[in-house]
């Protein structure tokens, strides 16, 4: 039976982190049973843009600083690291280190940022449809990896914590192609299921002191949810995360692929949970946003439903007056669904995947989705019948 640990940590205050971390790691079996002097470990963070860390778009600097200080006391090296969205280059990893904290506290406590943006292939015998690909080298050359994802909503995805923080090892503008060659939600899914199979974090440790609900992961609102999450599976940590923001995992469709793959337990009964009591930590307000339309209800082949889409699917519209017409929405389109016009961004929806790669990284927040309520609620109840019956005749 998997383990989760459950720590309260109520601020981004160093000894409150610290303390909070110490005894998430005490009750995974100890320090000890993760690293050992002389170990080089890579600390794998969601960066996923220049944010500040009151954003709560990354996992926040002293989070990371604080676990970096506890294994340099062990006697370990520490790399911090990720691929963020877009180019990947020296000049972006200084520009998103500087903005997102973590080369302030990487130089305090004297923790290595990452700069080789060399990449390696990787043989993946467990993946279901990615059976070689190429990730990040300085993750591969590490004697371990602990995986640092922050708990947020994901405007495709729905939810984004552990499984898919391991992404940010495919090098930045190769994520583009995974996005545009597996459109399909299940199938994207089971890309990242199968990317995570390919890293295999020796440990996850999840910063949802503040998390993101809304529209995330970068454009959401940060909300408290007070607590620190850490288990060797990163899959039933996921779980332990749905089940604290109150979010069913049949509406994630990682989750539910991961489930189905047998990666997963189907039930948060069937993880063991040590520390807080999880319905002591439970946020019943979240704002998780809803699985878009028609890809919800994976049996719809009609052409005359297919027809609706750009009436019943969500879509990005792009806001004027936030603007700043720098173009980065066009460069991290997989697609190439949108072009600059009058030095402003237009989206042609008959090539939209949507994956809102641009949403995710707009500096300005001036994308936003707009979905049809009233039909997406009509969509979820049909799919819902639909998969009832279906079981029934099972």
């Amino acid at each position: 039976m998997d383990l989760v640990s459950l720590v309260r940590a109520s601020k981004y205050d160093k000894t409150t982190v610290r303390q909070a971390l110490e005894k998430t790691l005490e009750n995974l079996g100890g320090i000890e049973k993760f690293i050992r002097p002389g170990m080089k470990v890579a600390l794998k963070a969601n960066l996923v843009m220049k944010k500040k860390p009151e954003e709560a778009a990354t996992t926040h600097p002293v989070f990371v600083g604080e676990l970096a200080r506890i294994i340099k006391n062990a006697g370990a090296e520490v790399l911090i690291i990720d691929s963020p969205g877009g180019p990947y280059t020296r000049s972006r990893l200084e520009d998103i280190y500087m903005g997102t904290g973590m080369k302030a506290v990487a130089e305090e406590i004297g923790a290595q940022l990452n700069f080789d943006t060399s990449e390696v292939e990787v043989e993946n015998a467990e993946g279901k449809f990615i059976k070689r690909l190429k990730i990040l080298k300085p993750l591969v050359e590490a004697d371990l990896v602990i995986n640092l994802p922050k708990l947020k909503t994901h405007g495709q995805m729905v939810y984004t914590g552990a499984v898919k923080n391991m992404f940010g090892a495919i090098a930045g503008i190769s994520k583009v192609e995974y996005h545009f060659n597996m459109k399909e939600y299940d199938r994207f899914a089971d890309t990242l299921i199968d990317i995570f199979l390919s890293t295999k974090p020796a440990l996850s440790i999840m910063d949802a002191i503040i998390g993101m609900e809304g529209a995330g992961p970068t454009a959401g609102v940060p909300k408290e949810i007070g607590v620190i999450l850490a288990s060797e599976s990163a899959f039933s940590l996921d779980m332990a995360a749905l089940n604290i923001i109150d979010t069913d995992p049949k509406r994630v469709p990682l989750l539910k692929n991961s489930i189905e793959r047998g990666l997963c337990p189907n039930s948060i009964s069937k993880i063991k949970l040590i520390g807080e009591p999880i319905d002591s930590v439970k946020v019943k307000d979240f704002d998780v946003p809803a699985l878009e339309g028609l890809k919800e209800i994976r049996f719809v082949e009609n052409e005359f439903l297919k027809s609706l889409t750009g009436f019943i699917l969500p879509k990005p519209v792009f806001l004027a007056n936030k603007c700043i017409g720098c173009a980065d929405c066009v460069r991290s389109c997989p697609p190439n669904a949108i072009e600059m016009k009058n030095k402003k961004p237009e989206v042609k929806l008959s090539k939209c995947i949507r994956c809102f790669c641009c949403q995710e990284l707009c500096p300005a927040k001036a994308i936003v989705i707009k979905r049809n309520k009233v039909i997406d609620k009509l969509v979820k109840s049909a799919a819902s019948a639909f998969m009832d019956i279906k079981g029934r005749i099972k």
